[in-house]
């Protein structure tokens, strides 16, 4: 389960759409260009999991269509005279890439724009929760609180994204299984908590780890008055981009055991 921040909004995670019978004409010698502003497309851009097409209310043109990188028609519209907008649903499972953008009057192309449409999704930070148990979610319980992670993550990339996997591996107490069913994650949006949260590039979200990573039972890690040292590794998993990001960091554990542990973690240098 999952939760932006406050500074952030969470959208209703939108279905991609299939493209109908448009009659577009090919993107070659269309006067294509990598930034929006050409002809009298005025705007592309993304708004959660929306495009937003903008463009001049006079334009000549009777139709909207987009093109997905593999070069397929990906969606369409016809344009209402005295418009300057289309809204186009995305959703989380579109392709990565290139995507193109034209005005079309029949068989003829009046604008063309390419934009850059995929996510990047980046770690901007890491907290165990037993150390910052004031930054937990209403309800969190004393195992949840001894066990969990604290993760901020941040979408720099031009499209949205569902994360779908969250995983620890290496010399943390409770390593990611193999067999994991769910995502790994807990989102709060009080009162609801999602387990695959959809992150727009609007700011940065919270996320918590639903697997006690740092738990009390472990058969990897021991904590012993004079400490141990071990580094372990954070994924993320995507459904539109597959490996998102990894992290490793360094963690020491000193104390009698794992419940009182006083550990302590840094992010390892790259």
């Amino acid at each position: 389960m999952t939760q932006p921040t406050p500074s952030t909004t969470r959208r209703t995670v939108l279905t991609t759409i299939a493209a109908g019978n448009l009659a577009v004409a090919g993107c070659t010698d269309s006067g294509s260009t990598d930034s929006p502003g050409a002809g009298d497309i005025a705007r592309v851009d993304v708004d959660g999991t929306e495009l937003v097409v903008e463009y001049d209310s006079e334009t000549s043109a009777t139709g909207l269509a987009v093109i997905a990188p593999s070069g397929e028609a990906f969606a369409e519209r016809q344009l209402i005279p005295g418009t300057s907008q289309e809204t186009i649903p995305i959703g989380t499972a579109y392709p990565p890439g290139t995507y193109t953008f034209q005005l079309v009057d029949g068989d003829s192309i009046v604008a063309t724009v390419n934009r850059s449409i995929q996510p990047d999704i980046v770690i901007r930070d890491l907290k165990l929760a037993r150390n910052h148990p004031e930054e937990m979610f209403e309800g969190a319980g004393n195992l949840t609180e001894t066990g969990e992670v604290i993760l901020t993550v941040e979408n720099i990339g031009t499209g949205p994204e569902k994360i779908t996997k969250l995983r620890f591996d290496g010399e943390v107490p409770n390593p990611t299984s193999d067999e994991l069913s769910g995502s790994g994650i807990m989102a709060v949006d009080q009162p609801v908590r999602y387990i695959e949260p959809v992150i727009d590039t609007e700011g940065a979200y919270t996320l918590y780890s639903a697997t006690l990573p740092f738990g009390p039972n472990s058969g990897v890690i021991n904590c012993t008055p004079a400490g141990v040292s071990g580094q372990f590794t954070v994924s993320l998993v995507g459904n539109v981009a597959g490996e998102l990001a990894e992290q490793r960091y360094n963690a020491t554990y000193q104390g009698q055991d794992l419940t009182d542990c006083q550990i302590t973690i840094e992010r390892a240098s790259e």
